[in-house]
């Protein structure tokens, strides 16, 4: 499941190629014979991770995770399954690609794990839709299909969600779409299980043995995994687990919305789903109920050692029910819905909106996929497992997702710059 290969300017060519020669440098100085590599987190992005990594002989993968076998407890579990492709800048964008490349070719129990619907932008102002339209022009430079609507071929795409009154046009991905984050991560751990990988399942990561500058093992309880690498792939709960390597994590979790509706009674729908940019508003229609998230509301930080057992918090209703109502009103009157299922899910943000993918610097052995969103989740895995085995990946710009790159500078000050992007959250600083 390769990831598209995108053109690369010269001047990333020279900061990707050193990133790359780096990390190949590391690998040859502790040897890529039978190593043990331990990913801790089992949710989307290890899952796919440990199947990327069982492609390569004399790898043995060991999966930690903190929950039970039948249950999602990160934010894996409560994503509402939005895949748009298009980022604001390349990395991302061939991120996105390749995950959906991957999703696309994954099923379990009979259900796929992705359905390419589309997704539609829609704008309500005419500056609105001449950001849009910027986008459009993103779009067709990195080769994704991108179609410019008026407002009746915006409401036509989606009749449902979309009408006249918070309109004025939009633009549609038709190649962007929706993913089943339980079904794509149960079927990747199946492909990781059968060729190989050991799950550890209701296990809480209490310890990481470093000697020297090497990872040696992690440790669940009494129980010791040895390792020659060890993997943060575990969402929100990243930082408190890096530091038990004495290490640090720029990552600030953040409680956001979604709400469902109730069972609408409609035959199921393969419709796109529907962004709002401007009012940090997007929905769909999850083929029985509708959904909506937003944005549009002072960010809501959540302190590492207030996290549980799972990624969401209680509702906020003072702070989150004003913004759902004013998300509702940009729907046609006749589909606002009162909601009938409200989560608060917490997921992880950085100063700069980018995640944090590669090795953490003066551990050798020791590296980070952190921040990633079902959007992104495969593609990473894979451009991670090509860097852990001396691999070029064939997505440019990794070296901006170095989770080193923040180094040195104010955990508060880097805490400040996160929640400011929290409304922009396509956006990159």
């Amino acid at each position: 499941m390769p990831p598209p290969t995108q053109g690369r300017s010269s001047a990333q060519q020279p900061a990707d190629e050193a990133y790359i020669s780096s990390l190949v440098m590391a690998i040859c100085l502790y040897g890529a014979v039978s190593r043990q590599v331990v990913i801790i987190g089992g949710g989307i992005v290890g899952a796919a991770l440990a199947a990327y990594l069982c492609e390569h002989e004399g790898v043995d993968v060991t999966v930690i995770e903190r929950g039970p076998n039948n249950r999602l407890v990160g934010s894996t579990g409560l994503a509402p399954g939005f895949v748009g492709l298009l980022g604001e800048t390349p990395v991302m964008t061939g991120l996105a690609r390749a995950s959906a490349d991957c999703y696309e070719r994954l099923e379990h129990d009979s259900l796929s794990g992705f359905d390419r619907v589309g997704g539609l932008e829609v704008a309500s102002t005419p500056a609105g839709m001449a950001d849009l339209e910027r986008r459009a022009a993103l779009a067709h430079d990195a080769g994704l299909p991108a179609h410019v609507c008026d407002t009746a071929q915006a409401m036509e795409c989606e009749p449902v969600l979309v009408g006249p009154d918070s309109c004025v046009g939009g633009v549609l991905y038709p190649d962007d779409g929706t993913a089943r984050a339980e079904v794509v991560t149960a079927a990747l751990k199946d492909s990781a299980s059968s060729a190989g990988t050991h799950f550890v399942f209701d296990a809480a990561v209490t310890a990481i043995d470093v000697r020297g500058d090497q990872v040696r093992a992690v440790r669940v309880g009494e129980e010791a995994f040895v390792a020659d690498d060890i993997v943060i792939a575990c969402g929100i709960w990243g930082p408190a687990v890096a530091a038990l390597a004495g290490r640090l994590l720029a990552l600030t979790p953040v409680a956001h919305p979604y709400v469902y509706g109730a069972v609408h009674g409609r035959s199921a729908a393969r419709s796109p789903f529907v962004r709002w940019p401007e009012h940090h508003v997007y929905a769909r229609d999850h083929g029985d109920r509708l959904g909506l998230g937003t944005y549009d509301h002072a960010p809501l930080a959540v302190a590492i050692d207030q996290l549980g057992a799972v990624a969401g918090q209680p509702w906020p209703a003072a702070l989150f029910d004003p913004a759902v109502a004013r998300a509702l009103d940009l729907l046609p009157p006749d589909q606002r819905f009162a909601p009938e299922r409200r989560v608060s899910g917490v997921f992880s943000m950085t100063a700069d909106n980018l995640p944090l993918l590669g090795p953490i610097e003066e551990v050798r052995g020791l590296w980070a996929a952190e921040a990633l969103w079902v959007t992104h989740a495969a593609g990473a895995a894979r451009a991670l497992a090509q860097m852990m085995t001396g691999t070029s990946p064939g997505i440019p710009g990794l070296e901006a997702l170095r989770p080193g790159r923040f180094t040195g500078q104010r955990a508060d000050d880097l805490n400040d710059r996160a929640l400011r992007m929290y409304r922009d959250i396509y956006a990159t600083a």
